[in-house]
């Protein structure tokens, strides 16, 4: 027997499609107001303020492009620019070379609940201050360190060896230390899913293991490369602590951004630094998003 359609349903019939709400869209409401509140509104007051005047320790809310001027396009800035990518680079290919072995034995020479949990071992450092981890590396490679107190009192050196502290080496390991883990999780997680069938077909094919790695295993993880990367690469370009502690005073973008508010409170100047900062991160990741499809693995 037919009923009477309710009130609920009648009034349902009545409303726009745009105003009838599902399961997706409440659950997806406070992810919405969260990217909103604390990501879209920053950038967009940041974004504002990169176009506003400064004077005096000051900011006078007049609309220019003296920031951009000033503090972007200048010849100071874009050497600095330059520095930050190709020490992002630079981390980022050395993480790589540590952080794809380690990977690859954790994969395929141990079993999954080992890999798993040696990899949540890496993860342990993470559960004190970054300044603390950074910071940590002054009593092991400085002059007076642990380091070059063991060479001298072996007998391997006369001097202690200057370059370990605040230099490019220092940086580096700085950088590995905090970031290698970065790289070396979604690796794993894309080598976990290769078929076993696929290795098991090349070496029926009489392949070898670099044959099988170069023809199957490296071209399967490349989603997991991918992935790393741009973990590693956003995270040390946009890195404070080891430029500041480790690198003997030579300047990055976000120790730029530092000087810029603290020496003078000049707030367009570091907005347009940080803005621009963030454009170059965006075409970067851009850029590798379109050679390597990463959509298998981050749907797994």
């Amino acid at each position: 027997m037919a009923t009477e359609p309710t009130q609920s349903s009648r009034a349902r019939r009545w409303l726009p499609t745009r105003w009838e709400f599902g399961e997706v869209h409440v659950l997806a409401g406070p992810s919405i107001a969260w990217f909103l509140a604390f990501l879209a509104v920053p950038l967009a007051i940041i974004l504002y303020y990169s176009f506003l005047t400064y004077g005096s320790f000051s900011v006078v809310h007049e609309i220019t492009l003296d920031a951009w001027q000033n503090a972007v396009f200048t010849q100071n800035a874009l050497e600095v620019f330059a520095r930050t990518l190709v020490i992002g680079v630079v981390v980022t290919a050395i993480t790589l070379v540590f952080g794809y072995p380690l990977a690859y034995f954790l994969r395929f020479y141990t079993s999954t609940v080992g890999g798993t949990l040696l990899l949540l071992f890496f993860v342990i450092p993470f559960w004190t201050s970054g300044v603390i981890r950074t910071i940590g590396w002054l009593p092991i490679l400085g002059k007076t360190g642990v380091i070059n107190q063991l060479l001298v009192m072996a007998g391997f050196i006369d001097q202690p060896i200057a370059w370990l502290l605040y230099s490019p080496f220092s940086q580096i390991v700085g950088y590995l230390q905090n970031y290698v883990v970065f790289m070396a999780a979604p690796i794993y997680i894309s080598l976990s899913q290769i078929d076993e069938g696929l290795l098991d077909a090349s070496e029926t094919l009489r392949g070898d293991h670099v044959a099988t790695f170069r023809n199957v295993t490296w071209p399967l993880s490349l989603p997991g490369v991918a992935i790393g990367s741009i973990f590693v690469f956003v995270l040390s370009i946009g890195n404070f602590t080891v430029p500041q502690f480790l690198s003997g005073g030579e300047a990055t973008i976000t120790t730029l951004i530092y000087l810029t508010v603290n020496n003078g409170l000049n707030y367009p100047a570091a907005s347009a630094l940080s803005i621009a900062l963030l454009l170059v991160i965006f075409a970067v990741v851009l850029l590798l998003l379109r050679r390597v499809d990463i959509s298998e693995i981050a749907q797994s």
